[in-house]
């Protein structure tokens, strides 16, 4: 069997993006070019001179673009997908557009000016026009969690339709009728597709169970945490209070708590609470959140899985839409109210 580069990079404990830099011409530390060369020696690897003069050569490198590192949510996808890549030999860039188009392609045109391989993208909200450079640059990239517009491509998301049902045929379930959602379809936030999946999951749940929809318990935020804030402020100061709130979003969920604590709310005494995302908060919290979890760690290998597949040239099956299941963590911001509705 021929000998690989993945056989250098475990020969040297070096990553396979620093040894095909060197192969194709590009300055390592001196170090790393001793062990590189002694290993080539030792085991015999001969580099297809062929391929190392194509432009498309692997780079081993793999861009991801987010929204935010300060976006809990997205920086553990980022840290999964960073995780699975290692095993395969592969190194990640990663670049935030704060879901500002013009800022989504700075970082593109950066991705693509360092030859990556291929990208993961988390796509700005409403837009499409940031990624033409990667279009025209025939690079593979998969998008996670939201829409790319109208360009169909791959995408790799968890159903939040299934999830929003999920979380409040919960609370019909435990007896409660008046139920507020704290959306992320505001104007300030459009085009969203994870918050409209997540409002119409709310608004199927209400219907198969035949309760009225109250328009002031339907509140408009925009996924950041000063909507939620602002939102169970509003929600509070209606003269007939809801018996239980969804929140669609973890920041909001951040900003929607702060809001209870600073009224001095008894959850789930006064209201029962569901969020949306359960990450650290959710358990931490007193008392711990009922959650919709989502797939996390199956998103980011799956994202990786087919970006994989795509660098190798295999887009028989392409464009894939993978939608995965959440999953309802039961905690205790839920308590019973009056009869309740079996299903």
């Amino acid at each position: 069997m021929a000998v690989t580069i993945k056989d250098v990079a475990k020969q040297t404990n070096l990553a396979i993006s620093t040894i095909s830099k060197y192969m194709n011409g590009g300055k390592v530390r001196p170090e790393n070019q001793k062990l590189i060369e002694e290993a080539i020696r030792k085991l015999g690897y001969r580099p297809n001179d062929n391929a190392r003069g194509l432009r498309n050569a692997k780079t081993y490198t793999i861009g991801v673009l987010i929204d935010s590192l300060g976006s809990q949510y997205f920086a553990k996808i980022t840290q999964m997908i960073e995780k699975i890549l290692k095993k395969e030999g592969y190194s990640i860039l990663v670049c935030c557009h704060k879901d500002n188009g013009a800022a989504a392609k700075k970082a593109i045109e950066f991705l693509v000016s360092k030859q990556v391989d291929g990208i993961i993208i988390e796509p700005v909200a409403g837009d499409e026009d940031y990624a033409v450079p990667i279009l025209h640059s025939k690079i593979p990239f998969v998008v996670i969690d939201r829409a790319l517009g109208r360009i169909k491509t791959d995408r790799v998301m968890s159903n939040s339709t299934f999830g929003a049902y999920q979380a409040t045929e919960y609370l019909i379930q435990k007896g409660h009728k008046k139920i507020a959602i704290i959306t992320g379809t505001s104007q300030k936030n459009p085009g969203l597709l994870a918050a409209e999946e997540r409002y119409r999951g709310y608004l199927r749940a209400m219907e198969d169970y035949e309760l009225t929809l109250q328009k002031e318990y339907i509140l408009e935020g925009d996924f950041k945490f000063e909507s939620g804030y602002g939102c169970m402020q509003k929600l509070w100061k209606l003269k007939k209070h809801p018996t239980a709130v969804f929140v669609s979003n973890y920041n909001m969920c951040l900003g929607a708590m702060t809001a209870i604590h600073n009224m001095k709310i008894s959850i789930p005494e006064e209201l029962s609470f569901i969020t949306f995302d359960d990450l650290e908060f959710s358990m931490v919290s007193n008392p711990a959140l009922t959650a919709i979890r989502q797939p996390m760690e199956k998103i980011a290998e799956k994202a990786v899985e087919l970006l994989l597949r795509r660098t190798d040239g295999d887009y028989t099956d392409y464009p894939q839409y993978i939608k995965l299941h959440t999953e309802l963590v039961e905690r205790d911001s839920v308590a019973r109210h009056g009869n309740v509705i079996k299903g």
